[in-house]
């Protein structure tokens, strides 16, 4: 039986039907890159368009920095959703980008496991002796950055790094290796420790120390079929897909 997509309502199947002539065009192919960390609500969201429009769209999954590599490498692909505007602006620096429009905020929390709730109840606690702490990698994700930045702004970050004893490239690799118990938190993505609710507590972050990332989606001047990418990428970030970004805990931009 198939997961029902949340939201689905008038306004949703509108926007397939003023696709106008897409559903009878050739069927077509796209490619688009995502950051892993957004894996379920596009997941939900590509699978509604392929149903309704009947074109193919492959998703490349990985972290941020290693998929803005591999855009850079091969000039190839339709449409870019990193976990984190940054990634966009390089690419748009060096004339690869033809639009983006922004979907939601990708926001910090730390995501500590469940059987450590007593230990870990203050973003400070991140710096006590014995804590275990996972990382992202800051070359290769957007959460890696953002935890560096946060670490920095809060001025304990020589105590902080001292916990860390492991690195992930994606967040889905933090998310699992606290759920697992591997470490005992992260900083992760709120909609990360939400998918993992009952394994993950959320401590929430100072707000001083960090600004939310904002999740876009961006055509590629590489885009084989411009119209057709930058109508899946208009479908990505409707106010439907905001729905669903919301159904996985993401938080929706102010509009």
């Amino acid at each position: 039986m198939k997961k029902r997509i949340p939201g689905l309502s008038a306004g949703w199947l509108f926007f397939f039907l003023g696709l106008g002539g897409l559903q009878s065009a050739a069927a077509a192919d796209l490619h688009i890159f995502v950051a892993a960390g957004l894996r379920q609500p596009v997941d939900q969201l590509v699978q509604a368009f392929q149903e309704h429009t009947g074109h193919r769209v492959f998703t490349d999954y990985g972290g941020s920095g290693q998929l803005l590599t591999r855009i850079q490498a091969a000039s190839k692909g339709d449409l870019f959703i990193p976990g984190a505007l940054f990634y966009i602006e390089k690419l748009q620096e060096a004339g690869k980008i033809r639009s983006f429009r922004p979907i939601a905020f990708h926001t910090p929390v730390i995501g500590v496991n469940a059987k450590q709730v007593e230990r870990i109840t203050t973003f400070d606690d991140l710096a006590k002796p014995g804590i275990r702490l996972a990382m992202g990698d800051p070359k290769a994700m957007a959460f890696g950055r953002t935890t560096l930045s946060i670490c920095e702004k809060s001025g304990q970050k020589e105590a902080i790094f001292k916990n860390i004893g492991v690195y992930g490239a994606t967040v889905k690799q933090l998310a699992m290796y606290v759920s697992q118990g591997v470490v005992d938190a992260a900083i992760i993505g709120r909609a990360d420790a939400f998918q993992n609710r009952g394994k993950i507590i959320i401590v929430p972050i100072p707000q001083a120390y960090f600004q939310p990332e904002t999740i876009a989606v961006a055509v590629l001047q590489s885009a084989s079929d411009p119209d057709l990418a930058r109508t899946l990428g208009d479908y990505l970030s409707s106010d439907h897909a905001v729905t669903v970004f919301q159904h996985h805990g993401f938080l929706p931009l102010e509009r």
